[in-house]
């Protein structure tokens, strides 16, 4: 029997560790930079989960390419690259889609699937052509604690789209110990996913270790309002915001106002964080990377101007992340207080 083929655009931290554990059941095909490929070439891949377990990958056991076209054979392509690249992903990997392929998006923000759309019907002007796109969610950090060693810091659940024709990529992912679970409604799921990722750019803008940053009340505070904000407005907008944790949404932002003690004890159960753990957003200013903060609180403040309301937090936030971006490594740390008080709480 013909093993499911599975190729990742954008093999970053994301990427690699769906990859690494995809390969067990999986023909999967990796394409990324230069530099990270060339490195699996030699040590092969080694993906590590919050259940302890590890599972490493001889560069055999992967097609490894920089190039898009890499994807011409795949019968699920799933794109990881950051929100900003996602219309120069699909408009790389369409030429090469077949018109029974399955386009996946695993990327943070609320847009991806529009951009895809809109990239594939330039190249597939026939929606009976056209390769199906669907919307997944990565709910947990993963970083890079090696050259080729990406480990999954944040507890979590992958989440996709449900549909027919994702059935033998699950089949597949649940066969190589990979937990994704189907949703009819991915706009919830990424609006629940949003409200998690607005703690990504406090968590860079103080370049704190997750665990470190998240016993900060302050920071707690910062990311209260934010999600306050957002909540206003999927209220507005109505969308009921998907339960990512065991509080409903409309709670957290209490529980993060708390006492660290308090908060610290009704979240153990709930939140295993690594102490590696760290956001993306913090590596890629650590980089000098342009950052997603358009598709975080960016995307809470467009959105709240065009329904007629405001998020000031949120907008504040932009403008931090702005200015550390265009800073590099002189960039501010902030604490917890500094960026309180920055944001008017």
């Amino acid at each position: 029997m013909q093993r499911t083929r599975v190729a990742i655009m954008g093999a970053g931290n994301i990427g690699c560790h769906l990859g690494g554990w995809l390969a067990a059941a999986a023909d999967v095909t990796l394409i990324g930079r230069p530099r990270i490929i060339d490195a699996i070439e030699r040590e092969g891949l080694t993906v590590s989960d919050l259940r302890g377990r590890t599972r490493t990958v001889p560069p055999e056991g992967l097609t490894l390419a920089t190039e898009a076209s890499a994807v011409i054979d795949a019968d699920y392509v799933l794109l990881t690259t950051k929100t900003n690249a996602t219309e120069h992903a699909t408009r790389q990997v369409a030429p090469y889609l077949q018109h029974d392929s399955v386009l996946v998006s695993f990327q943070n923000g609320l847009r991806n699937a529009s951009i895809i759309e809109e990239a594939l019907a330039s190249s597939f002007p026939s929606m009976a052509s056209r390769p199906l796109a669907l919307t997944g969610m990565v709910p947990f950090n993963v970083v890079r604690t090696g050259e080729t060693h990406w480990t999954q810091t944040v507890s979590g659940r992958i989440k996709v789209k449900d549909h027919p024709r994702i059935d033998p990529f699950i089949r597949a992912a649940h066969g190589a110990g990979l937990r994704i679970d189907v949703e009819p409604d991915m706009r919830a799921v990424l609006f629940g996913k949003l409200l998690l990722n607005l703690n990504n750019p406090i968590n860079a803008l103080t370049a704190l270790p997750l665990a470190v940053e998240l016993r900060d009340r302050d920071c707690r505070t910062v990311l209260a309002a934010c999600q306050g904000e957002a909540l206003t407005l999927a209220k507005r907008i109505g969308v009921p915001p998907a339960r990512m944790t065991p509080l409903p949404p409309v709670l957290v932002p209490r529980l993060l106002r708390s006492p660290t003690p308090v908060f610290a004890a009704l979240s153990r159960t709930s939140l295993k964080v690594t102490p590696q753990a760290r956001s993306s957003m913090a590596d890629d200013l650590e980089a000098g990377r342009p950052t997603e903060i358009g598709e975080l609180q960016g995307a809470v403040t467009s959105l709240a101007a065009l329904h007629g309301t405001h998020a000031p937090v949120c907008a504040r936030i932009v403008e931090l992340v702005r200015e550390a971006e265009a800073a590099g490594a002189d960039r501010r740390r902030w604490t917890g207080a500094q960026l309180r008080r920055a944001v008017g709480l």
